[in-house]
């Protein structure tokens, strides 16, 4: 005889595991929105300001006369009112003679092929980086115009126009090398006839244009090599306001050098006239400290942040005495923001605060909440239609121009929080549930217990409402 089995004392125990189970499952947190979520509060720090004094520079290169012929004299007007509109160094020398090491000095810190002008060969030629190389390391641009020049990376003399003006075409690295030399040495004009010097106006109309280091040398007559004092001093006269006045000099931080490769005297003390220009210079400003061709590529280094190419470069002053000192950086910009209520249900507003810390205002904000719909202002409202995960994103952006970004998760659903829970615990129903499963488990287990009774009450076979034979009378 098979032993009897209690069945509903079973059955109860196994209602009761599975209500227990259900209470374990209730009690932890959703896959999908975790207690450890993201806070409703995000911060991101934005990138340093640059304060040099420019990120564009122009060079014009002018022959052959000393210091004392140019200042204060009759046939060079402009240039001495330039030089009093901004500023003038009263002793800047020269570095070697003749032109060529002079070139070689301002372009690449030293003067090579000292005491001849040779034409580019094999045996007048450098392996040693110049300052473009420098430039262009640092991710910044660079091209030298060159008035007259007949087709770019010229390395012959025609015309007003000679090699020995033209030092880029000495490094091996520029001269020998064909794609790179045709693209960033080319004629100043595009008639190849003296001025408008129209290829470096026109690349001065726009950023995308313009490159950050711009070398201009004029032909052997507008440089005053050829010509006279009068004939250089009226091509500048012309030239130099379409600079000033260009896109690049009116929108960017943008600087002008004038200056003659050398004078007659010795260095250091070949003083030729050298004039800073533009809306980054000081006005009215004159320099009697002692600077040279070196300090060229060495204000540029210091500016730019490049490595210095000799140690003649290295050792020499950097020109910044002829800029206003930077003003001092705003404190780093920083950027935060909540939302309200924390647990937003759909359809329902959600409210954003933003919060600038640091930086300068005014500050702008910018809202991208993460539906495809954006907003404007420090304090904003956002309906969510449907429920979701979103990133929601805040740029901030302050009068300095720093910008600081900071994103964070938001989780819309269809039901509030009950009350008393915490700030991103996950919402729960298990008092609600738990109470339907117990009476559940009640009716099911009284509704079988019952009817366990009744069966023990009534012969196998029968069914309620029969009689057995033995109830027959």
């Amino acid at each position: 005889m098979k032993p009897r089995v209690p069945t509903g004392g079973l059955t109860i125990l196994i209602l009761c595991s599975t209500i227990l189970s259900g209470l374990v499952i209730l009690s932890q947190p959703s896959s999908g929105h975790p207690l450890d979520r993201i806070s409703p509060s995000f911060e991101a720090v934005s990138p340093l300001v640059n304060n040099r004094p420019f990120d564009y520079i122009v060079i014009i290169l002018m022959e052959n006369k000393n210091f004392n012929q140019i200042d204060d004299s009759a046939t060079a007007p402009y240039l001495n009112q330039l030089a009093h509109n901004y500023s003038l160094a009263t002793r800047y020398s020269a570095c070697d003679h003749p032109s060529l090491p002079n070139y070689m000095c301002l372009t690449g810190g030293n003067n090579y092929f000292s005491g001849i002008d040779c034409s580019p060969s094999v045996s007048c030629s450098t392996s040693n980086s110049s300052i473009v190389d420098r430039v262009e390391s640092a991710g910044l641009t660079w091209k030298a115009y060159l008035e007259d020049m007949p087709a770019p990376c010229y390395k012959n003399a025609s015309g007003n126009y000679t090699f020995a003006t033209n030092p880029f075409i000495f490094y091996d690295n520029i001269g020998n090398n064909s794609t790179r030399c045709t693209a960033h040495v080319i004629p100043a004009n595009s008639g190849g006839n003296g001025p408008p010097d129209d290829n470096l106006l026109n690349a001065l109309g726009s950023t995308s244009t313009a490159s950050n280091f711009m070398w201009l040398t004029p032909n052997l007559c507008d440089n005053m090599h050829n010509c006279t004092i009068s004939r250089g001093d009226n091509y500048l006269s012309k030239l130099v306001p379409l600079i000033l006045n260009s896109y690049i000099f009116k929108n960017e931080k943008a600087a002008l050098l004038i200056t003659f490769d050398e004078g007659y005297g010795i260095y250091p003390t070949d003083y030729v006239y050298t004039i800073w220009a533009g809306s980054t210079v000081k006005n009215h400003y004159q320099s009697s400290n002692q600077y040279s061709h070196f300090s060229l590529p060495r204000t540029l280094e210091s500016v730019w942040d490049l490595v210095p190419l000799t140690a003649k470069d290295q050792g020499s002053p950097p020109m910044m005495e002829f800029f206003p000192s930077p003003s001092s950086p705003p404190p780093l910009l920083k950027a935060n923001f909540t939302f309200t209520p924390s647990d937003p249900d759909q359809s329902q507003l959600v409210n954003f605060s933003g919060l600038a810390m640091g930086g300068a205002q005014p500050y702008s904000y910018t809202w991208s909440f993460g539906d495809g719909d954006r907003g404007t202002g420090q304090s904003t409202g956002h309906v969510y239609v449907h429920i979701g995960d979103y990133t929601v994103n805040l740029t901030i952006a302050d009068t300095f121009g720093q910008i600081a970004t900071t994103s964070g998760a938001i989780f819309v659903d269809t039901q509030p929080s009950p009350a008393g829970t915490c700030q991103g615990c996950t919402k729960t129903t298990s008092p609600r549930t738990l109470g339907l499963m117990i009476s559940f488990a009640i009716g099911a287990a009284s509704s079988f217990l019952g009817s366990k009774i009744i069966s023990r009450r009534r012969p196998n076979g029968l069914k309620p409402g029969m009689r057995t034979t033995g109830d027959l009378p």
